[in-house]
């Protein structure tokens, strides 16, 4: 629930202080980038919020007792990432929902609205493989606050908020290819027009990179967890 009220109420806070400011910079009303920011996250911090139930899992040997049930052992995995994509799915519904009421349109027709409410849940699949990965190390708790600080400051450093023509020329080329700038690009495509392949193509790889890199740690990581407290 967490998860999903603190995007709200930033979506909330967002359009009442900077709505106006981000009108002037871009011409355009600020729900058209807050609405994606703020979707994204959502799925983002529920995936976050997981990490805390796999460790609870592996601190108290649940792991071991499910391994040795007469279930397919990738359940523990799949349950997991399709939980984090229907929740994210959800989320990103309400929040559309609520930009819909401050004025979100969609520019290309009402089917796109298809396409842009499944944009988080596609996300929070590749990050969700890389927070399962992590939090069932012994040290994930540590890990994950690194994590869980990196991605709140990649909250900021995307272009729902500021174009990306107004950050320093350093930062620009890493703005533009951060894991959550390339799904809100094409967020944002989707409703007021704008460029659609390239911010679709690169959410698509980030997703499969983090999902192909995540996936085998955190299989390795489940058995060596079970194992251990067997």
């Amino acid at each position: 629930m967490g998860s999903l009220i603190v995007p709200v109420c930033l979506l909330l806070v967002y359009v009442v202080v900077l709505d106006e400011r981000v009108h002037k910079l871009t011409g355009v009303e600020s729900v058209y980038g807050l609405v994606p920011v703020c979707a994204v996250l959502s799925g983002v911090f529920g995936s976050l919020s997981t990490s805390l139930g796999i460790a609870m899992e592996r601190d108290s040997g649940l792991l071991s007792r499910m391994w040795v049930l007469p279930v397919h052992r990738a359940s523990a995995l799949t349950g997991r990432l399709t939980a984090e994509a229907v929740r994210a799915l959800i989320g990103t519904i309400l929040i559309t929902a609520i930009g819909l009421g401050m004025g979100l349109r969609f520019t290309h027709g009402w089917a796109t609205i298809v396409v842009y409410v499944l944009i988080p849940p596609v996300v929070v699949v590749g990050f969700t493989a890389l927070v399962m990965a992590i939090a069932i190390r012994t040290n994930g708790v540590a890990l994950m606050t690194w994590l869980a600080a990196g991605t709140v400051a990649l909250a900021f450093l995307n272009p729902g908020t500021t174009p990306i023509n107004m950050f320093p020329d350093r930062l620009r080329p890493f703005v533009r290819t951060q894991p959550m700038s390339a799904p809100i690009e094409a967020m944002w495509g989707l409703a007021h027009g704008g460029p659609l392949s390239w911010p679709l193509a690169l959410t698509l790889l980030w997703t499969l990179v983090l999902f192909a890199v995540s996936i085998p740690i955190a299989v390795r990581g489940y058995r060596s967890a079970a194992e251990s407290s067997a």
